[in-house]
């Protein structure tokens, strides 16, 4: 998807004619919160402990970040987006350069500048859409996966938050997990993983991460002799939140491996996912195939506004929710019940119509002749 060439010997020239300065064009109006972002990101990685270094890359990442929504206007900023072309930065210019430079080559600063574009316009495009309702739609997408993959538990998650929807995924789904593993290689290897298996693969991550946390809250609701559905929201979601430590092979191949499984499980249209139903066919999730990558394609749907971009992402409760949570009267003495349940039935069909002849008869001065005689005129032809 990203088409970006990491040969030594490559002409950069032609890139660099693709890329205007940052200075030819209009100012963003969401460069100021780009700024603030900025400002606080490189805290976490050794590589940019020192603090010349870490001001280095700081200017570096605003010149990308700005000079990818200077060239593309109709993206909306959003706070994640920076983490994301941090790590690309790291990944693409691994070199802090020296002297007065702001960067090392040109051919550098061209390849990061039409990676962090790509990422914005064939990854994370729905993030960066005029309002939530995309990324909104996306975790409505997460939610079905889950309970695909583990419907009891989905439900119970469900239970916990509503009437609000999960928002433990957030994060991992605005930043592609960027912000959350503290290590440069294991953000490269969930962003490898993103882009080898195209913009939907973010959303099956985040939906093995909440499986991964099963055992632990089902722990907790152990421990508390509750059910998990009636733990507190903030105690689940800070559980939720918390990604696993991924600093050895081992993990990033085991949650990994579970996303790519899920995937191949449960694709984006299955029965079980119907992702169709709840994002338009506009949204990054569907145009990204290699026929349909390109910038003016996806630029297109950028302009539209983020309504377009949903069909249905209310987040409604399943019909078949567990029988505790239906209204169904307990009953004690089912016996009885069940007698009273039978009694209409086994009375015969036709005693109403003898009870009322019988008692005109009476009424009229008859004898039990008489009372025989309506019991005669109620029985049926």
């Amino acid at each position: 998807m990203l088409q970006v060439e990491l040969d030594a010997d490559e002409d950069d020239a032609p890139l660099a004619a693709m890329l205007p300065s940052r200075a030819a064009l209009p100012a963003h109006r969401d460069e100021a919160q780009v700024l603030l972002d900025v400002r606080r990101s490189f805290t976490m990685y050794a590589d940019t402990a020192q603090e010349d270094v870490r001001a280095r890359r700081r200017a570096q990442l605003e010149a990308v970040v700005c000079g990818t929504l200077r060239r593309y206007p109709a993206l909306h900023y959003y706070q994640g987006f920076h983490d994301i072309a941090s790590i690309v930065l790291l990944t693409l210019s691994p070199s802090t350069p020296l002297g007065e430079a702001a960067w090392p080559t040109t051919k550098e600063r061209c390849r990061v500048q039409h990676a962090v574009d790509s990422f914005a316009l064939h990854v994370v495009r729905d993030s960066m859409a005029s309002n939530m309702d995309p990324v909104l739609g996306q975790l409505k997408i997460v939610r079905n996966i889950v309970r695909a993959a583990d419907l009891p538990y989905a439900l119970a998650l469900e239970r916990v938050f509503r009437p609000s929807q999960n928002l433990a995924a957030l994060p991992w789904v605005l930043t592609l997990l960027s912000h959350d593993v503290p290590d440069v290689h294991s953000a490269q290897c969930v962003l490898d993983f993103v882009l080898s298996h195209g913009a939907p693969a973010m959303l099956y991550v985040a939906a093995a991460l909440l499986l991964h946390h099963r055992a632990a809250l089902a722990q907790a609701a152990a421990d508390a002799r509750r059910p998990l559905e009636t733990l507190d929201m903030p105690e689940v979601h800070h559980m939720l939140a918390k990604v696993p430590p991924l600093d050895t092979d081992a993990a990033r191949h085991a949650l990994l491996s579970r996303a790519e499984a899920l995937l191949r499980t449960y694709p984006l249209t299955c029965p079980a996912v119907r992702a169709q139903t709840v994002l338009a066919s506009s949204s990054v999730l569907f145009t990204e195939t290699p026929s349909m990558s390109s910038d003016a394609r996806a630029m297109s749907y950028a302009s539209l506004p983020g309504h377009a971009h949903v069909l249905d992402i209310a987040t409604t409760p399943r019909d078949d929710t567990p029988i505790d949570e239906k209204a169904v009267p307990v009953v004690r003495r089912p016996r009885l019940a069940l007698v009273r349940r039978l009694r209409p039935l086994l009375m015969p069909r036709d005693t109403a119509r003898f009870v009322f002849a019988a008692s005109f008869s009476l009424l009229m001065g008859g004898s039990v002749l008489s009372v025989l005689l309506a019991a005669q005129l109620a029985a049926p032809p």
